[in-house]
């Protein structure tokens, strides 16, 4: 293997004499901090810490929840105006629904009754076409004996 890429006794964190106290004085100052905190020589202090921060994330979770009901409240509000609006659409559609059937009514009266008065006059003309040349038949007739 490459001898670059292996770990030397050096490079390893464990053997540093400074890493070590490090990491010893850390480990040493946590059990001090836990020890104190059991007998209870910082107790109050630690209370009234605790307390401290207790009071300002309470404030900040009723400052959320103030603006989220303003905001539900905001948003309940324009869904009753966004309702409302709906209601009188729907109406307005109801009622220019009406006005259609009623124009589409009389336009089939309109329709029937223009096929009835065409079929009539269509008739009419057909009589007067007959007797208009039945007429001149007629007077060709006279006109041809006398």
């Amino acid at each position: 293997m490459n001898e670059e890429k292996m770990p030397t006794k050096e490079q390893l964190p464990a053997n540093d004499p400074q890493k070590k106290q490090g990491l010893l004085s850390k480990s040493m100052d946590f059990l001090q901090t836990a020890k104190e905190s059991i007998s209870g020589k910082d107790l109050p202090r630690l209370v009234e810490e605790f307390t401290q921060e207790m009071v300002i994330v309470t404030e900040g979770l009723y400052a959320d929840q103030e603006a989220l009901r303003s905001a539900s409240s905001l948003q309940g509000e324009e869904q009753d105006k966004l309702s409302q609006r709906l209601r009188e659409q729907e109406k307005r559609l109801t009622e220019v629904t009406k006005k259609v059937d009623a124009l589409q009514a009389k336009a089939d009266k309109r329709t029937k009754r223009d096929s009835g008065m065409l079929r009539i006059l269509r008739q009419i003309t057909w009589i007067a076409a007959i007797i208009g040349g039945s007429w001149v038949i007629t007077a060709l007739i006279k006109a041809l004996v006398k």
